[in-house]
């Protein structure tokens, strides 16, 4: 069932922990087609993912599997979707990017997915990447591919 908000800006602690779930399970590109069809609505989630069909409107949105992942890991909830946000680049082609000698973790931050959900789309092609970079002080500050030197851990000086 799906409603309609009764207040648009207050910020809540438990729609912000569901959605990192949502995140963390089935990554940025199943949260904006979530965000796409339901935004700025509020929507009851059942308390089993049995009771997801292929005719119930959130396996419409975002696909039978996913609904049924949502459910289970959030269920009997009423969840407030925010508007969507855009990736750096959504329709970046994970597989291009293996190639071009991208890291997991690099592939995430170029499409805007989490690294959970790249090795997933990745597996779903049958491609494991080869490529293993160490995330460097440069590329975590957001210069992607770059060089630098590792980040050291250790005592204070």
């Amino acid at each position: 069932m799906i409603t309609q908000p009764e207040h648009d800006n207050i910020p809540d602690s438990k729609a912000q922990l569901v959605k990192d779930l949502i995140l963390y399970e089935l990554g940025h590109y199943v949260f904006n087609q979530l965000c796409s069809a339901f935004g700025r609505e509020t929507i009851e989630l059942p308390k089993r993912p049995e009771a997801i069909r292929e005719d119930h409107f959130l396996a419409q949105a975002i696909g039978l599997e996913n609904a049924r992942i949502m459910t289970k890991v959030v269920g009997n909830a009423h969840y407030y979707v925010p508007l969507p946000s855009r990736g750096t680049n959504p329709e970046a082609d994970p597989a291009e990017l293996v190639r071009a000698g991208y890291a997991n973790w690099e592939i995430a931050k170029v499409i805007g997915f989490t690294e959970r959900h790249v090795r997933r789309i990745l597996n779903r092609h049958g491609i494991t990447n080869p490529n293993r970079k160490s995330r460097s002080l440069p590329a975590l500050l957001g210069k992607v591919s770059g060089g630098g030197a590792p980040v050291q851990s250790g005592g204070f000086a």
